[in-house]
C-alpha cells in the first residue's frame, strides 16, 4: 500500500523535480563560497568558440537532454497556479451581487464540514506521506525525508550537471590544462583512501573559466569546478578538503533531501497562498505572500541548509583525514576564505540570518573541535606523522599571497 501511495505521488510530483532545479541549483551545489553572484567575465583574448565540450574523463557519462522552457514553466507551476487562482477567485467574488454572495455564503455554511474535512484529509495525507518516507542516514544516523529512489537521484544529479555544462559550455577550459591533472591526482587520492565508499565510482571532471572559488560534485562522479578556486587555495591539502566536502553532499544525499523538502513545501503552501490572494486585496496579499516566504526562509530553510553544510564539513573532514593530508591546512583554508570575503567586499553585505552557509569562522571553530577525532582516523590509515612545522605559522604568508593574486587579477597595483 505504501509503495502504491509513493508511486502515485511520484508520478504527480515528478515534474516538480524540474521545478526546483533552476530555483535551487546554486544553493544545491553547496559550494564552498556561497551567496555571491557569478560576475560577468571580460571577453577573453581567446574564446573557445564552436568547440566541443572539453572534458577530462576517467569515464564518460551519458548525455541527458532537457527542455529549458519546460524546466522554467514547471518551476513556477504550483505557486503561480495558487496565486492566479486566488486572484481570479477574488475578482469573481467581487463581481457578484450582494444577493448572490449571501446565497453562496449559506451554501458554504451548509457544507463547511465537508471543506474542513477535505482540507484536514489533504494535510493528513501529506503528513502520512512524510512520515512513511523518513529514512535513517547511514553515516550521521539522522532521519531524513527523501522521496527519490537511487535511479531517480541519479537522474536528478545528472540533470543539474548537464544544465551546468550547457550554461558554461563557452567557458569550459580544455582538458589539456594543468588544472585537470591536479584535480585527477587529488580525486584519485581520495578514492584510494576511501575504497569502500568510492570503489565503483567513475569520475568525470570539468573546469570552467569563472573567477569564483566554487566546486560541485554530483551523483555518478561528475565533478564541476570553477577556476577561481585555484586563486584561493595554497596547496593540494586544501583542495582535497574542498572536493571531499562536495563528495560528502552526495554521500549524505543532501541534494535529494533538499529537493524532496522543496517539493513537499510547495504542495503544503499551495492552499494558504490561494486563500491569501482570494481573501485580501492585491497589495496586502503581495505583502503577506512575500512576508511568509521571507519568514519561512529565515526560520526554516536557511538554518536547514546551514545544517547540511555543517554535516558535509564533518564528513568531508573525515574523508580528508584518510588521505594523509595535513589537516591543519583545512583550518587555514577558512582564514583564506574570510580574507577573500574581505577583498571582494562580501562581508559588507552579509546578514547571518539570510545565509545558506555558516560563516567561515564558525566552520573553522567546529572543525577545530573535530580535529582530534580526525587525527585518530588519520593514524588508523597508517599515515606518516604530521610535519613538525605547524602550517598555521604560514598564515601571514598565505594571506599576503592571496591578496597579491586578487589584486593582480583585478589589475590593481600591489604595494607592500
Amino acid at each position: 500500500m505504501l509503495y502504491s501511495i509513493r508511486m502515485m505521488y511520484l508520478k504527480r510530483l515528478q515534474h516538480v523535480t524540474f521545478a526546483t532545479i533552476i530555483c535551487n541549483t546554486r544553493n544545491l551545489s553547496s559550494g564552498i563560497f556561497p551567496g555571491v553572484p557569478i560576475p560577468q567575465l571580460k571577453e577573453p583574448a581567446r574564446r573557445w568558440q564552436h568547440s566541443k565540450l572539453q572534458r577530462a574523463n576517467f569515464h564518460t557519462t551519458q548525455t541527458l537532454h532537457l527542455s529549458a522552457i519546460g524546466i522554467m514553466m514547471a518551476c513556477s507551476t504550483i505557486q503561480f497556479g495558487s496565486v492566479i487562482g486566488g486572484i481570479y477567485g477574488r475578482r469573481w467574488w467581487l463581481s457578484l451581487t450582494p444577493e448572490a454572495q449571501e446565497e453562496y455564503r449559506r451554501w458554504y455554511q451548509e457544507r463547511r464540514n465537508i471543506f474542513y474535512g477535505s482540507l484536514g484529509a489533504f494535510y493528513l495525507t501529506l503528513l502520512t506521506y512524510y512520515l512513511t518516507h523518513l529514512e535513517k542516514d547511514p553515516i550521521e544516523k539522522r532521519r531524513r525525508f527523501i522521496i527519490f529512489n537511487k535511479d531517480e537521484q541519479a537522474v536528478l544529479g545528472h540533470t543539474i550537471f548537464t544544465a551546468l555544462l550547457e550554461k558554461y559550455k563557452n567557458d569550459l577550459i580544455p582538458a589539456s590544462d594543468p588544472m585537470y591533472a591536479r584535480l585527477k591526482r587529488v580525486i584519485n587520492n581520495i578514492g584510494r583512501s576511501n575504497k569502500k565508499i568510492f570503489e565503483h565510482t567513475e569520475w568525470t571532471v570539468n573546469v570552467v573559466n569563472v573567477p569564483l572559488p566554487n566546486a560541485m560534485v554530483f551523483s555518478g562522479g561528475n565533478v564541476f569546478v570553477f577556476s577561481g578556486i585555484f586563486d584561493v587555495i595554497q596547496n593540494d591539502d586544501q583542495l582535497t578538503f574542498i572536493l571531499a566536502h562536495e563528495m560528502s553532499h552526495v554521500l549524505l544525499l543532501h541534494m535529494a533531501e533538499l529537493f524532496s523538502h522543496k517539493m513537499l513545501e510547495e504542495i503544503t503552501y499551495a492552499v494558504p497562498l490561494f486563500l491569501i490572494w482570494l481573501i485580501f486585496s492585491k497589495w496586502i496579499a503581495l505583502m503577506l505572500h512575500l512576508g511568509s516566504i521571507s519568514l519561512h526562509n529565515i526560520l526554516v530553510t536557511y538554518p536547514y541548509k546551514r545544517r547540511l553544510e555543517t554535516e558535509a564539513d564533518k564528513v568531508g573532514f573525515q574523508l580528508s583525514a584518510k588521505t594523509c593530508i595535513d589537516l591543519r591546512e583545512v583550518l587555514l583554508f577558512w582564514e583564506l576564505m574570510d580574507k577573500y570575503d574581505e577583498l571582494t567586499k562580501v562581508k559588507d553585505y552579509v546578514i547571518p540570518a539570510l545565509m545558506t552557509h555558516p560563516d567561515h569562522a564558525s566552520r573553522q571553530r567546529k572543525l577545530t573541535r573535530q580535529l582530534p577525532e580526525a587525527l585518530k582516523l588519520r593514524d588508523q590509515a597508517e599515515c606518516p606523522d604530521l610535519p613538525l612545522t605547524d602550517p598555521r605559522k604560514k598564515l601571514p604568508h598565505y594571506l599576503k599571497d592571496l591578496e597579491e593574486r586578487y589584486r593582480r587579477q583585478q589589475g590593481i597595483s600591489v604595494y607592500f
